[in-house]
């Protein structure tokens, strides 16, 4: 009775196997080439001090897979809350019905226009996980806060919250990246690259839509980089 419970059990999860295939994004935080670490220290050789980061939360939206131009696969959850504080939230597992070759991923910074008119929701998107303002001015796109001395701000803290959906203030971003063959997409996210294009002495504090969020949300795509 045992070996054939046992031999049940192998069958579905084989036909599962098959029907299903399973698949990984790894979102990787990195300062200096290396995995951010909250509340550390890193020293950034282009503005000569270093920098603390205290907070990393932003929405990834829309995710879908391309193989020679065609789309091949969309993911069924569309909005995606990651925190760094959450390691488990920088881990996103899905599984589609066949074998899913893609050549290509594309997703959005941010949240679309007609969810932030519809208002505050649940889950990734509830407002306790503090990346809401109001009805009028939706969601926070990205959020970056952190401690660097060159910051004349009271306690040398630089805080960037960047968001919008009505024009012309869109901060909504779309990331495109060519991919490696395999069931796994590492994305590293280069905050360093982000920090030494702000000039951190005049710039340390946004915190509404406007034109400062729209010039900073335009670097923020190129901080996105397949992992080697």
């Amino acid at each position: 009775m045992i070996k054939f419970t046992v031999l049940i059990a192998f069958l579905f999860s084989s036909i599962l196997s098959c029907a299903q295939q399973g698949a990984t994004i790894y979102f990787i935080p990195e300062m200096n080439d290396q995995p951010l670490v909250p509340g550390e220290n890193d020293y950034l050789p282009e503005i000569r001090d270093s920098v603390k980061i205290e907070a990393l939360k932003f929405y990834i939206s829309d995710v879908q897979f391309f193989q020679d131009e065609q789309l091949v696969y969309t993911l069924e959850k569309k909005h995606l809350l990651i925190d760094v504080e959450k390691p488990e939230s920088m881990v996103i597992d899905f599984t589609s019905k066949n074998q899913m070759k893609f050549d290509r991923i594309k997703f959005n910074i941010g949240i679309d226009s007609l969810t932030n008119v519809s208002g505050a929701f649940g889950g990734d998107l509830d407002p306790t996980n503090g990346m809401y303002w109001t009805w009028q001015s939706g969601y926070i796109n990205f959020k970056l806060e952190g401690v660097a001395k060159i910051c004349p701000a009271r306690n040398h803290l630089f805080q960037f919250h960047l968001g919008g959906y009505q024009a012309p203030f869109n901060t909504l971003q779309q990331v495109t990246l060519k991919t490696a063959k395999g069931e796994s997409v590492k994305i590293n996210i280069a905050i360093d690259k982000l920090l030494t294009q702000i000039d951190l002495e005049k710039t340390y504090q946004v915190m509404s839509p406007n034109n400062q969020a729209m010039e900073m949300a335009k670097l923020i795509p190129s901080i996105f980089t397949i992992a080697e």
